[in-house]
């Protein structure tokens, strides 16, 4: 299977497969753009009838000369997807009603009178293939009355036929009720002839709609038919809205936001001018945006009154009188965050969309929710109207928040049964996340992803496998990491976009107590395991992808267990263990935001065996043995500056001038989406890019010849700003002290702490410049490896018992 039809298979079957049976396949435009890479819909066309026309007797395989052979994967795909797509994308057009001319007129092939017999045995190839690899249904329309393309006309959704049933409930529901799902609901089901037996898909897509919306709170945006209706409905009505993110290292990222939430991310604001309504339009036009902050370093397009802070075009600082401005951020070449001083406060509240009864906010398991306070979902009221929440039959005191009220701190589990203003509503809560299936399970994909590490990902400063654990005091993990922990594994399963992992993290964290900030509790879990942080590759965005679990096998009598650890995988490796006659030890990490670790002591090899089969793990994938790496030397031809990284407050500021003297730079893509690119210069040695801020930020602090970290015989921190080790080689570490790292205080002040020994240490000192305070290094022989005037020459350091090469620490190589 190529790599392209393996992604379709894993976007339109495995992924939806996983909520329950298939009976519609829906190509949507917008995943196109990001599985190709592509700058707009023409380039998706291209790029989309490209591949088809690699298929050798593509002609041949549509009549049916050559069906797919019993026993293998699809090799297919990319024709039906495109046959799909073709019916359903913008491009398509209102009298392009043809199939065979349409399929012609975008692959310049003519198909007019050809047969199509072999698209049948294709869809029932893949329905086959799906039940017995996947476990998967696929619910085939039947091929009549149109026997050879029928089924492909029928299971694809949102056709022309489905959008004119769309322009009939446009018409029926009011203007102002467009996006009321109970309006929508209603109006389906109360209009005459709307559905024919010849909409399988319309039908079956509004079944999900309907038993969604349902059940209360607003899952049901997420479903296939409501992302149609919205779609239809956006090309009429602007309804989003426009919001900038702020990230770690001082950059800024443009979303616009559908009321349903789904978020697309922006290289300008011009970018959002179609989708919002007129009154921001015509401000972004203007080059003024009046913008609302929402806290977190979030804040949002508003018209509804006066506020501080301001999003102007860079042209119109120069309008603004001296003294008004506090401060202002760039967020590109074109535009600026400003704050200004004294701007008039908003003499009423702003007006809110009426709010209906019903569950939201909630982290989905499921059917369920996540019954662990934060993440519990909140019961939305109307103004004035009071309501109630019973759980088992017991009444819940519940707490008043905006907009209706939420559980209290606890966990929870059960039916709960919500009643207000004659309305009864009922949802689930179950007290952790349910275990992820390997096969439902988004994997990293190196030509899909770039992870976090860059070329250091899955490398390690040496590839034994020992056990030396750390001495140091450890700390039993909170309940706020443990809840924060439950609600990622439950969102992750598919990958999460870092800006919504930052979020739930944020909600998780305590409101009153002073707490490590939400990029290193996303570090803690990334080093404990539990994540792939990545970059897109086809867009300057960075995604959370969930580690499959792993055992590794030490000795005769030892197993230990790396990758997530949920509660429910803990009840299951605990079984497990149980039934194999051995013992759960369970390590804590470095801090109470730290993860703990688990290792099985089994007593022998023939228990270890055992336990090893139970639990069903695969064993860890070889590592690589980590050496020194230099980033490109390419001159980055097609790329811009937008920001320089500030050594010593840690992030990275606006910058645009063409001229790059000494520093660590951020460039744009000039065109296309691309991720950013990050550029060291440093006086008298080659520049060098990288892709990943976080590899690019430590080897850059190397180049200028920084020491990075300090270890005072119990725990590693950072001394240049911003420096971590890489998530493999923090992963490499933790599983030979067998304890995570994670953020503590130290002297008021939050660090991030990797607890190590001292052999962990002197081995890493071969890869990265180490200040040790332990007594056990040899400080004249760390300034001599250090030194590039000695790089190529070796001495022996008795106290780390090794051989030590000047000149082979990161960053150090000539």
């Amino acid at each position: 299977m190529s790599e392209l039809e393996g992604i379709f298979l894993e976007k339109f079957f495995l992924e939806p497969g996983s909520e329950g049976t298939i009976g519609s396949v829906s190509v949507d435009d917008d995943v196109l753009v990001e599985i190709f890479g592509a700058t707009d819909l023409a380039d998706v066309q291209q790029r989309f009838v490209g591949t088809l026309l690699k298929i050798s007797r593509l002609k041949a395989l549509l009549a049916g000369e050559y069906p797919p052979f019993s026993g293998r994967p699809p090799d297919y795909l990319r024709i039906l997807m495109f046959v799909c797509w073709m019916q359903t994308s913008k491009v398509r057009e209102e009298d392009d009603t043809d199939f065979r001319e349409m399929l012609g007129r975008h692959t310049g092939i003519n198909f007019e009178g050809t047969l199509m017999r072999g698209l049948n045995p294709m869809w029932e190839h893949l329905q086959t293939y799906l039940a017995k690899e996947h476990g998967i249904e696929l619910d085939l329309p039947g091929i009549h009355p149109h026997s050879q393309i029928g089924r492909t006309l029928r299971i694809a959704f949102p056709t022309l036929r489905d959008k004119t049933a769309f322009k009939r409930l446009r018409q029926t529901i009011g203007a102002q009720k467009l996006l009321d799902p109970v309006e929508l609901s209603r109006a389906v089901n109360t209009t005459r002839d709307l559905i024919t037996e010849t909409m399988p898909s319309f039908s079956y897509n509004l079944r999900l709609f309907d038993r969604s919306w349902k059940r209360g709170g607003r899952e049901y945006v997420e479903t296939t038919f409501w992302k149609a209706w919205y779609a239809f409905v956006a090309e009429y009505t602007a309804l989003e809205e426009l919001e900038i993110v702020r990230g770690d290292f001082g950059d800024h990222e443009l979303f616009r936001v559908s009321p349903s939430g789904e978020r697309k991310a922006l290289r300008g604001p011009e970018e959002a001018q179609k989708f919002v309504p007129e009154p921001i339009a015509k401000a972004i036009r203007s080059g003024v945006v009046l913008m609302e902050d929402l806290g977190w370093g979030r804040s949002r397009a508003t018209s509804a009154h006066e506020s501080n802070l301001i999003l102007l075009r860079r042209s119109r600082l120069a309008e603004c009188d001296e003294g008004t401005i506090v401060s202002y951020d760039n967020i590109n070449t074109g535009w600026v965050l400003t704050n200004f001083r004294n701007r008039a406060a908003p003499d009423a509240p702003t007006p809110s969309a009426r709010r209906t009864i019903g569950w939201r906010d909630g982290i989905k398991v499921g059917g369920a929710y996540l019954g662990r306070t934060p993440f519990t979902p909140i019961l939305s009221l109307p103004a004035d109207v009071a309501g109630k929440v019973s759980l088992g039959g017991n009444e819940v005191a519940m707490e008043a928040v905006p907009n209706g009220v939420a559980f209290p701190w606890g966990t929870y589990s059960g039916t709960a049964t919500a009643q207000a203003n004659g309305q009864v509503l009922n949802t689930l809560l179950v007290p952790k996340a349910v275990e992820t299936p390997q096969n439902r399970r988004l994997t990293f994909d190196r030509f899909r992803d770039i992870g976090e590490d860059q070329f250091y990902r899955d490398t390690a400063p040496t590839l034994d496998n020992v056990l030396n654990l750390w001495p140091g005091e450890r700390v039993p993990t909170c309940d706020e990491m443990t809840n924060i922990g439950e609600a990622l594994y439950a969102r992750t399963a598919r990958g999460l976009a870092f800006v919504d992992a930052l979020e739930i993290i944020r909600r998780g964290l305590p409101q009153t107590a002073s707490a490590p900030r939400e990029w290193d509790i996303l570090r803690a879990f990334a080093d404990a395991g539990w994540f792939d942080l990545t970059l897109v590759r086809n867009f300057p965005a960075r995604k959370l992808l969930q580690r499959a679990p792993t055992v590794r096998v030490i000795g005769t009598d030892t197993v230990v267990i790396d990758g997530p650890t949920p509660i429910a995988l803990v009840e299951r490796i605990e079984a497990a263990a149980s039934a194999a006659g051995g013992i759960v030890e369970i390590q804590n990490g470095v801090s109470q935001w730290s993860l703990p670790r688990l290792l099985v002591r089994t007593g022998d090899r023939n228990r270890q065996r055992d336990f090893v089969e139970r639990i069903g793990f695969a064993e860890e994938e070889a590592k690589a043995k980590a050496a020194p790496r230099k980033g490109d030397e390419h001159d980055a031809h097609g790329y811009h500056v937008v920001a320089r990284f500030d050594d010593q407050r840690g992030f990275f500021a606006s910058n645009f001038d063409n001229e790059m003297p000494q520093g660590l730079y951020r460039l744009e893509r000039n065109e296309g989406k691309r991720p950013f690119l990050y550029r060291s210069v440093v006086a008298g040695r080659r520049v060098e890019n990288f892709v990943s801020p976080s590899i690019a930020i430590l080897a850059h602090h190397a180049r200028m010849r920084h020491q990075l970290f300090r270890y005072d015989g119990k725990v590693m921190i950072a001394s240049a700003s911003r420096v971590s080790l890489p998530s493999s080689w923090a992963r490499w570490a933790s599983g030979r002290t067998v304890c995570n790292a994670g953020a503590m205080l130290r002297g008021g002040t939050w660090v991030y702490a990797y607890p190590l020994g001292s052999e962990e240490v002197s081995l890493l000192s071969g890869m990265i410049s180490i200040g040790r305070s332990d007594g056990n290094g040899t400080p004249w022989i760390d300034r001599f490896a250090a030194s590039a005037s000695n790089s190529g020459r070796a001495i022996f350091d008795g106290r780390a018992g090794k051989i030590r090469r000047a000149g082979s620490a990161l960053g150090k190589s000539i």
